[in-house]
């Protein structure tokens, strides 16, 4: 009995160890809380009927920007359907939380991470997030304020084609027959112009082609969506040029064959009414200088 007693003693250590280095990841059966998006203040996961599911699909409404009316938008990639139950101290519901209060907490923390709301009524809210790899998360969040439990929906959108990396000869050929060529998979933290690891590789293209063509020279131009100022947009595209720029020369690129522009939003290639079309327009372009 007492090695027995000792051994679940050993466990609870471990478990509440594991708890408490990765919140994010929950204790059950391969049930993982979603690493963006949090569940209401307070709130416990319940994992017995909680999913993850490495794909499927599930059918978002959304509101049609020209139109206003609802529509409904087919996203497949990682799921989750996560069930969260709010109770007191004492181990009781608390449905002291009105619906209103559920939808704004999601809908501010969404804002705050750069996401945007899709659809809003008194049944469910569903916003989208970027993430860093250039994908979009989208979620559906339902409350049962009775019984003190919300209903998570989310799918991570796979990133866009666009995001394949260009290799140097692809590069060369652009700007032969263009004079410049978009890049996808140069990646920024969400509003801000620090390099993300995975843009390492695409990177080293770019400081392979300069290396390969020593009579080249670039302008290393920043677009963005049309979420935010365009003041903001412009300064920001300016610093993730320059960002770019600089990781060139530290790697021996001689500055004075690289130019940094930005242009924020001015450049669109294509309309900003989807999350789509927005993440084709958050790009960095290379634009050759010299014939």
């Amino acid at each position: 009995m007492l090695k027995k007693r000792a051994g679940i003693i050993a466990l609870t250590a471990v478990l509440l160890l594991a708890t408490w280095a990765f919140p994010a990841i929950a204790i059950g059966e391969d049930i993982r809380e979603h690493p963006l998006i949090r569940p209401f203040p307070g709130s416990t996961l319940y994992e017995r009927s909680s999913t993850h599911q490495n794909f499927n699909a599930f059918d978002f409404q959304v509101k049609n920007p020209e139109t206003g009316r609802s529509e409904t938008r087919n996203v497949s990639g990682e799921y989750r359907r996560l069930v969260y139950h709010l109770c007191r101290e004492d181990g009781s519901r608390n449905t002291d939380i009105s619906r209103v209060e559920y939808f704004e907490n999601f809908k501010a923390a969404a804002l705050e991470k750069g996401g945007e709301v899709k659809w809003e009524d008194g049944r469910g809210l569903v916003f989208t997030l970027p993430r860093e790899d250039g994908g979009i998360t989208w979620c559906r969040v339902e409350v049962s304020v009775g019984a003190g439990a919300t209903y998570l929906t989310i799918i991570d959108e796979k990133p866009l084609e666009t995001t394949l990396v260009f290799g140097p000869a692809q590069m060369k050929a652009a700007l032969d027959d263009e004079g410049k060529v978009a890049l996808y998979g140069i990646l920024f933290d969400v509003d801000k112009a620090t390099l993300q690891q995975p843009s390492n590789k695409q990177l080293q293209e770019v400081l392979t082609l300069l290396l390969e063509n020593p009579e080249l020279s670039l302008e290393i131009q920043g677009h963005t969506d049309s979420d935010g100022s365009e003041a903001h947009n412009l300064e920001l595209s300016q610093r993730r040029s320059e960002s770019v720029l600089e990781y060139l020369v530290l790697f021996g690129i001689d500055r004075s064959r690289l130019q940094a522009k930005g242009y924020g939003e001015s450049m669109p290639v294509a309309p900003n009414d989807t999350d789509e079309n927005k993440a084709k327009n958050r790009r960095v372009e290379l634009m050759r200088l010299n014939p």
